[in-house]
């Protein structure tokens, strides 16, 4: 597309070396204005046991802006919240209340104080946003206004220079909680928020602030992230340079939500793994997180080891939806939410299942939704079954990790978090290795894949539990392959997947769990897998 990405091998890059050391990252975006929502702050991120589960938290959003001089650094969205306003006792993170006297205190000061709760949770700042990119075009466009910005971000930001304002601020005030930057232009060339500014260089030009940026973050924090966010939709990637900006990024923060929302005509997945049948874009694209990963690390050549998808903690919503397929590709427009329109959080949302909205899954899409007959209304959201299939599939592929916009919209039991963290939903069952002991029951069939399709290395295969008498009683399916659990299902439908299949030839079966009785097996299935 537009020549921007290329089907080759990944070389090493001379930059390689001197990245942070690779891992399994968990990354949570925590935003600013978390604390006028809910409200959620960043105490909560502790309390909810989520801090010591991720390992990158970014905090946003910082922007491009010009100052008096017309020259471009980054601007506070709101200087207060972010490092003047003092914290109660109940609003602080250890229970202590601030000075109101002392240099460092609201947002900054909580970060800095949770960072010593988990000395090694790294947190960075995220430059940019949908809102924040407006002047993003202009830091970009010639050397000197990129060296001007990259050294406007490092003095604030690693340094901890901090202008004074309120008492607050001052020099090194902020040193030590930042440990690097994350890049989220939205969007170079084209699109973005209204009166953006572009340039037809966009993409060359960002390719050189990122290059340029790990060449100066390297001079200061040797070891310090710079990451990258980035849209996850296939016909707005040709606007980045991920072949290239590969050797200087720890990672890509792919941004697999938002394939359709209430600007959509009609009710569809927002944040689907799969591609459905129906699931057509206004550009007549099959969007899904797998598609995303796929054309990225395939046709864009970024290591799997630089990509991490994504999840949503919030739904998309249409109103005036028929009830035909439960309204799933049923046209509407877009529906009330509580804090904009066709939107809600996972906290929110949960709420409406016991409102009169039912709730149904895609087995198509591997995605679930909710629908109000009533009320006409669908949500489309993620929730502990679909997020648990995202990480499995994030394993399998070995991509770098797991990241989610954003941490506010869990609920107070930090239960979407605790999914990524655990790879499983959340159940009271005891999960099971293979047991010749267990009764083979045929009463319980696994469906593996569809006859009439091969599967070949790299495949995802559909698996089904089909039940031949009553299934309310069941509590737990969880799916084996050559004796590993790949995950397991706490309500119906008992649906999963095997990703990645490798070669040869594999025997699957579910175990099947009741509570207090014994649990059953399904007979094997044998599964051939293609080498490619």
């Amino acid at each position: 597309m537009h020549n921007a990405c290329y089907l080759f091998f990944i070389l090493l890059f001379p930059f390689s070396t001197n990245l942070s050391a690779q891992k399994k990252e968990i990354v949570a975006y925590y935003p600013q204005w978390g604390i006028n929502h809910q409200p959620y702050m960043v105490k909560h991120i502790e309390s909810t046991g989520s801090a010591k589960l991720i390992t990158t938290l970014v905090y946003a959003f910082i922007e491009p802006a010009p100052n008096e001089k017309g020259n471009i650094e980054t601007r506070f969205m709101n200087d207060y919240i972010d490092y003047q306003q003092p914290y109660s006792e109940l609003m602080s993170v250890d229970g202590k209340a601030d000075d109101p006297a002392q240099p460092l205190r609201g947002q900054f000061n909580q970060l800095r104080k949770l960072k010593k709760l988990h000395p090694k949770l790294k947190i960075v700042i995220s430059i940019g946003g949908w809102l924040g990119s407006v002047y993003f075009s202009d830091a970009v466009r010639t050397p000197e206004a990129r060296a001007y910005f990259i050294h406007d971000c490092i003095d604030k930001f690693i340094l901890g220079n901090l202008p004074v304002k309120n008492g607050a601020g001052g020099k090194a005030v902020a040193a030590g909680i930042f440990d690097g930057f994350d890049l989220d232009w939205e969007y170079p060339i084209d699109g973005g928020v209204e009166g953006e500014h572009h340039n037809k260089n966009d993409r060359e030009n960002f390719s050189l602030l990122i290059k340029e940026f790990r060449t100066q973050l390297q001079k200061i924090k040797p070891h310090g992230l710079l990451t990258c966010a980035l849209s996850a939709r296939i016909t707005d990637l040709y606007k980045f340079n991920g072949r290239v900006d590969q050797q200087y990024v720890d990672w890509f923060n792919m941004m697999t939500y938002d394939y359709h929302g209430g600007w959509d005509k009609q009710a569809d997945h927002h944040t689907n793994l799969l591609s459905g049948i129906n699931d057509i874009n206004s550009a007549g694209a099959k969007e899904s997180l797998d598609r995303t990963v796929r054309y990225f690390r395939d046709s864009c050549g970024v290591s799997p080891n630089k990509i991490i998808p994504g999840a949503a903690f919030y739904g998309r919503g249409w109103k005036d939806v028929a009830k035909t397929n439960n309204g799933l590709f049923q046209a509407g427009s877009i529906a009330p939410g509580l804090y904009e329109a066709g939107f809600n959080y996972y906290a929110d949302l949960t709420k409406l299942m016991k409102n009169g909205y039912s709730y149904f899954w895609d087995e198509a899409s591997l995605a679930p939704y909710l629908y109000s007959e009533k009320e006409k209304t669908f949500w489309s959201f993620d929730d502990p079954r679909s997020i648990a299939l995202k990480t499995r599939y994030a394993e399998a592929y070995k991509l770098r990790g797991f990241v989610f916009w954003e941490i506010t919209g869990d609920n107070a039991d930090g239960e979407l978090v605790r999914t990524i963290a655990d790879r499983n939903m959340p159940s009271a069952m005891k999960t099971h290795k293979r047991n010749s002991a267990l009764q083979v029951n045929p009463e319980y069939q696994l469906i593996v894949g569809k006859t009439s399709i091969a599967y070949r290395t790299g495949s995802i295969v559909p698996l089904t539990l089909k039940v031949n008498q009553d299934g309310a009683t069941i509590q737990q399916a969880e799916f084996f392959c050559d004796g590993k659990s790949l995950g397991f299902v706490t309500s119906a439908p008992f649906t999963w997947a095997l990703f990645n299949a490798q070669p040869g030839m594999h025997v699957l079966y579910a175990v099947v769990s009741f509570g207090r009785e014994k649990p059953v097996k399904t007979p094997d299935v044998k599964l051939q897998i293609l080498d490619n």
